[in-house]
């Protein structure tokens, strides 16, 4: 990987703090750089200041403020404050600082780089593409158009994993920053040995039960389909505040015995899951890089998902089905080409599937692409300085 030990400073949170897909994508990265032998610190909101194992090496940890009064202003103000004493007390313990997200972290490191208090060079990586993304974020705070020119000039790099932030940012102004495209990456454990699909098709979703994950799309496809006569199982796996709504839906489109909630897992209880799954279904509305849908590929399922331009430009025709986000009646569609498919296709396509994630998002490939990444950005910082 790098030459020399960088110093990197992450700005998100971790499992088991936080059970999101991004969170446990900066796990994944964070355990791979100290793995490499880099100097790694985490600072978040919803993370304890201390140490943390990840994957048996120990990283330190430090908990970001935000003030419990004073609504969005007060808690942002309180935010930037922690990331300025941070900035303060750790000035030259870092080479480059990897914001995941384009949020409050961002935000408050252009501040602070604008007025001098902190000179480090920073990578970000958005986490999702249109709707309720992170422009819609940047969006929503006042004065976003001064955060944007902020931002188009102290961010050094951004890293798209998905191809539409990227008209994202150009329409609010953002277009300094170089651009990279490296995905998002999983752990590659030994590939399973699938044989056969259950005649009642077992489908399963993972993450959080919001209106971005299209559930509600779903189960109004799935009525349809029911009703021609197709067999089969639905496991969502999560937690959110829209379970009560998506339960009540249930019940009124008559999916009783077919659909199933249940609590958020541990990862290697999600492995198992999908590894006794024949399809995984992703009918969002919007993303950036499904982690789900990775995890799911990894473990040879095929892929129905929608067009956000994330993984499902990767899927394509051969590893699964896509169709147009929200949009009920395409969904439809994708689920009764999915059901009229045969075991012997559904297998293929889980290989096809399966032989995507290992020639494409493998953690160590990932790991290191984004390393480099880190480690150009702050050679470029020193030249510079």
């Amino acid at each position: 990987m790098a030459e020399r030990a960088l110093r990197i400073l992450v700005i998100g949170n971790l499992p088991p703090h936080v059970l999101g897909g991004a969170e446990n994508q900066v796990a994944r990265l964070v355990e791979a750089w100290l793995h490499a032998g880099m100097q790694i610190e985490v600072a978040g909101h919803r993370i304890v200041s201390g140490h943390q194992v990840l994957g048996g090496h120990e990283v330190r940890t430090f908990r970001l403020r935000p003030w419990a009064i004073g609504g969005r202003v007060g808690r942002s103000i309180g935010y930037m404050l922690s990331v300025a004493m941070l900035a303060l007390r750790r000035r030259r313990a870092y080479d480059v600082v990897y914001c995941r997200g384009l949020g409050d972290g961002v935000l408050s490191l252009v501040a602070l780089k604008a007025v001098g208090i902190c000179c480090w060079p920073v990578v970000v990586c958005p986490i999702n593409a249109r709707g309720a993304g992170d422009v819609e974020f940047l969006r929503s705070v006042p004065g976003w158009r001064l955060w944007s020119r902020l931002v188009d000039r102290h961010v050094q790099a951004i890293n798209l994993i998905n191809a539409a932030i990227k008209d994202d940012l150009e329409a609010i102004g953002i277009r300094r920053p170089p651009l990279s495209r490296i995905p998002n990456g999983i752990l590659v454990c030994p590939a399973p040995m699938r044989m056969a699909v259950a005649v009642e098709r077992r489908l399963i979703w993972t993450g959080r039960l919001e209106r971005q994950k299209g559930l509600d799309l779903l189960l109004a496809a799935l009525e349809p389909c029911l009703r021609e006569g197709d067999r089969f199982r639905l496991d969502l796996y999560g937690e959110g505040k829209l379970r009560a709504d998506l339960a009540m839906q249930v019940q009124t489109l008559g999916l009783n015995g077919r659909v199933y909630f249940h609590d958020a897992v541990l990862p290697a209880v999600v492995r198992e899951r999908l590894l006794d799954s024949d399809v995984f279904v992703l009918p969002s509305r919007y993303e950036g890089m499904s982690n789900s849908a990775l995890e799911a590929m990894e473990a040879a399922l095929p892929v129905l998902c929608t067009h956000c331009d994330g993984i499902d430009t990767f899927i394509g025709d051969e590893a699964g089905w896509v169709c147009e986000p929200d949009s009920v009646p395409d969904l439809t569609d994708a689920l009764r080409r999915m059901f009229r498919a045969s075991d012997t296709e559904l297998l293929a396509r889980g290989r096809i599937a399966r032989r995507l994630v290992e020639e494409r998002f493998a953690m160590e490939h990932v790991a290191k692409a984004n390393l480099d990444l880190l480690e150009q950005t702050a050679r470029a910082s020193r030249q510079r300085n």
